[in-house]
């Protein structure tokens, strides 16, 4: 009787063990599904920061030519504004269209 006991205790102490091994192994799986896509999403992200420095350094040097050069401000002035000087005359034409 004590050994059909141990036999049945040790077979259910194994199912359950077997059981544990199986819900651990998914367990793993699915962390390890998640760590990859999380990593992946960290390289996008650090690629598309890194395009957003040198862009944020491109206008910086932007603003530190505009703010030193007084011909590159006069420069943007005509090109962007449409400024001119006093004794011009400007001329303005609509940009061609082909719908």
């Amino acid at each position: 009787m004590k050994k059909i006991k141990k036999k049945i205790f040790f077979s259910i102490l194994l199912i359950f063990s077997l059981a544990c091994i199986v819900y651990l192994s998914l367990q793993v799986n699915q962390a390890l599904q998640e760590y990859k896509h999380w990593k992946s999403r960290e390289s996008v992200l650090k690629k598309e920061l890194e395009v957003l420095r040198e862009e944020a350094r491109e206008h910086q040097h932007f603003l530190d030519r505009l703010r030193r050069n007084p011909d590159f401000q006069d420069e943007v002035a005509r090109k962007e504004l449409g400024y001119g000087h006093a004794e011009e005359w400007l001329y303005r034409f609509p940009e061609d269209s082909t719908d």
